[in-house]
């Protein structure tokens, strides 16, 4: 269930940084991808 939430949240994420040209709701979005991103590299690489 973990794994679905994260990917629909990334999906939206990246979805919403293509749309959006306020750079500070980008740099937020880009942030917000970059955290899940991590956060799933660290669970593979932990299990």
């Amino acid at each position: 269930m973990d794994k679905f939430v994260r990917e629909e949240n990334l999906k939206l994420y990246r979805r919403l940084l293509s749309e959006t040209h306020d750079e500070e709701r980008r740099r937020v979005l880009m942030q917000l991808i970059a955290n899940l991103s991590e956060r799933d590299r660290t669970n593979r690489s932990g299990a």
